[in-house]
């Protein structure tokens, strides 16, 4: 059998942003971003996103794009 080393299975990243003006305060924004998959992200090559927040606000589709290929970046082997 060969050795597989260490290997990611899920990952969380949170993020913030200023606060807009669907927010009750001067405060920040945050976004967590759990990334699973069901062999492992390193087994699967890839990931899924379960997305955690409060008032997080996006102005397009896009927005979320990006986060998603940032968090790809990190956690995805090429």
């Amino acid at each position: 059998m060969e050795e597989q080393g260490t290997l990611l299975e899920s990952a969380s990243f949170r993020f913030s942003q200023d606060a807009n003006c669907i927010s009750d305060s001067d405060d920040y924004e945050f976004l967590e971003i759990e990334t699973y998959s069901s062999i492992g992200i390193d087994r699967d090559n890839d990931c899924f996103f379960v997305l955690k927040t409060k008032k997080w606000s996006v102005d397009s589709a896009e927005d979320l794009e990006k986060l998603f290929d940032r968090i790809r970046q990190v956690v995805i082997k090429k």
